[in-house]
């Protein structure tokens, strides 16, 4: 984020909720605004929980790496999606963008895996 602070878990659904809250009103400029939002919280949220990740046993480590990387995989999916004419698979997408995430912040927060909580305000 611009101002240095990472968003914590709770913070990074809100931003998926809204997202997949435009897909539904059909309004393509609010969803690739918040998919770009989500976009840019993600990558500093992951960088911030590298070192975390990296203490823990391997293969717990390796399991929450492939889980972020599907939610980037659906992230760009939903972005791609949203810039293209014609009909759209948005919907569906952000739902398994939250999906998606929520699936990843439990497994992360059961890890204790984590940066500290944040405000969107």
């Amino acid at each position: 984020m611009t101002d240095g602070q990472t968003l914590d878990h709770e913070a990074l659904l809100t931003l998926a909720r809204k997202a997949e809250a435009a897909a539904t009103d059909g309004d393509r400029d609010r969803l690739r605004a918040a998919a770009q939002r989500l976009s840019v919280a993600l990558v500093d949220h992951v960088r911030a929980e590298r070192s975390c990740l990296e203490n823990l046993p391997a293969t717990d480590g390796r399991l929450l790496e492939r889980g972020q990387e599907r939610v980037f995989g659906l992230l760009t999916d939903l972005m791609n999606e949203a810039g293209r004419s014609g009909e759209c698979r948005c919907v569906r997408l952000a739902r398994r963008l939250s999906a998606q995430l929520s699936v990843q912040a439990n497994q992360e927060r059961a890890a204790g895996v984590g940066p500290q909580p944040v405000s969107l305000l």
